[in-house]
């Protein structure tokens, strides 16, 4: 199985794929990647399963930008399935959002397409994609028709650590200002599962949501679940990721999918120190790879830090299991 992280912008981009069998999950802020991987998709191949984790800009613009390219060139005989909880009509009503109704008219224009847009029936399924399993943990029940624009004090809370001390932030961190509410809560929750190999991808979930579903799926499966890479929630955003989250799965490897967001200081610095705080031993050395270059180099972490916290920041697209 190979994950590639796409670099698209401030979003979220992930293709999967093994034996022939493509899934992608969202498509980013920026439309240029997604674009330049599926024209390398070999012509023999479709994508199987298209996923759109919730509605904002960041991760489905590129989906649009995809469909319509797919459509312009006669191939959207070549997507197969999609997951998207959205109601499969045009809203004009106020709790219509934009981009949710382009993209609907779009697959709704897609002869012989199966779209999922209630995907909390596939909770407790395994769905197979050859070699590929996925595990729905998220949400739990019908969001289709919960979608609404967000107010501008929703889009999302400033946090410019990337000038403090790291030791600063690991002595101070705490979990009182998370992320509650929106779209985010709506996220589609995945488990992927090849070769005996497990990733999580929880697009950009609120804590609460995120740790009730793998409450959930500790539950009924054991706990606490073993990860090989966890792909951080929004964007390596400290408001997303808790003491809580990080308690229910056992994992070294973790993601941290944007372009250096200067609007939201994404990633946070706090974040890196909430994994080296929240860790159960400081002998467990932890590895974090982003996805840009300049995402890394903001945080300013000094090579005497990495050394002092056992742990390991790195740039990697791609994950090959």
């Amino acid at each position: 199985m190979v994950i590639e992280i796409l670099q698209a912008g401030t979003g979220d981009s992930i293709w999967v794929s093994h034996n022939k069998k493509n899934i992608v999950i969202d498509g980013g802020k920026s439309t240029a990647a997604i674009r330049a991987k599926y024209s390398k998709m070999p012509q023999d191949e479709i994508i199987d399963l298209l996923v759109v984790t919730h509605i904002d800009s960041d991760h489905i613009a590129g989906i649009i930008a995809l469909v319509k390219h797919m459509k312009e060139i006669g191939e959207t005989h070549r997507l197969k399935q999609v997951w998207f909880n959205f109601p499969k009509k045009e809203e004009t009503d106020e709790y219509s959002v934009g981009e949710g109704n382009e993209l609907t008219s779009l697959l709704l224009e897609i002869d012989g397409l199966f779209w999922n847009n209630n995907t909390s029936e596939l909770l407790g399924s395994t769905i197979e994609f050859g070699d590929i399993k996925l595990h729905v943990l998220a949400p739990d029940h019908d969001v289709a028709y919960e979608n609404k624009p967000k107010e501008p004090d929703e889009l999302g809370v400033r946090s410019d650590d990337w000038y403090i001390d790291l030791r600063t932030l690991i002595d101070n961190v705490d979990d009182d200002d998370i992320d509650e509410g929106g779209t985010n809560s709506q996220s589609i929750i995945i488990l992927a599962e090849c070769a005996g190999k497990k990733l999580l991808l929880p697009g950009d979930s609120t804590p609460k949501k995120l740790c009730d579903a793998l409450q959930s799926y500790n539950k009924t499966n054991g706990t606490p679940l073993e990860l090989d890479f966890m792909k951080l929630p929004h964007h390596g955003s400290t408001r997303n990721v808790t003491k809580n989250i990080l308690n229910e799965v056992t994992c070294s490897n973790f993601i941290i999918s944007t372009k250096k967001n200067n609007k939201y200081y994404f990633p946070n610095k706090e974040t890196i120190a909430k994994l080296i705080r929240y860790r159960d031993s400081a002998d467990k050395a932890i590895n974090v790879y982003f996805n840009y270059q300049e995402s890394l180099d903001v945080l300013g972490i000094t090579a005497e830090e990495l050394t002092e916290n056992n742990i390991n920041l790195n740039v990697c697209n791609e994950f090959n299991f």
